[in-house]
């Protein structure tokens, strides 16, 4: 491949990959708010989906948010049905956020187009094609929590 047309499409994925990342911010928000829950609870759903039950300050600590807000955030999670609190088994004085089997239904049930457009686009390429672009996305997937870090340090 010459040296323009792999510059031209590595542009091209940053490009892509920049407006696939703002349609999924505003899909998520649209969801949110068809859920009747805030952009950031969701955003905690999903890390709790994802990462599986936590405490408050874990969670805290993924998302860089404060332990206050992540009480709030749990406080309207639980109300709506989409979490639940639990002592913790083995340290009375902590609570675990689990999140409820039903959020997955619902969120999943809005997420459904998009989960059928990327099945019928898997089925279309080879293995090795899928192999190619679950590298990529891994690779992409493993850069963002570093960069997060990197972000959230304090300047010396």
């Amino acid at each position: 491949m010459s040296r323009p047309r792999r510059q031209e499409l590595t542009r091209s994925i940053y490009r892509e990959a920049r407006t696939v990342a703002t349609r999924q911010a505003l899909a998520d928000q649209a969801v949110a708010a068809r859920l009747g829950i805030g952009g950031t609870d969701l955003l905690c759903l999903g890390v709790l989906d994802h990462a599986g039950p936590l405490t408050a300050g874990r969670l805290a600590e993924l998302t860089g948010l404060t332990t206050g807000a992540v009480t709030g955030i749990v406080d309207r999670l639980e109300q709506a049905g989409f979490a639940r609190r639990a002592k913790d088994p083995t340290d009375r004085r902590k609570v675990i956020i689990h999140p409820e089997k039903t959020q997955r239904e619902r969120t999943g049930a809005l997420y459904s187009p998009v989960l059928d457009a990327l099945d019928a686009w898997c089925r279309a390429h080879s293995e090795e094609e899928l192999d190619t672009v679950l590298s990529y996305l891994r690779s992409f997937g493993e850069a963002l929590p570093r960069l997060t870090a990197q972000l959230r340090k304090r300047p010396d």
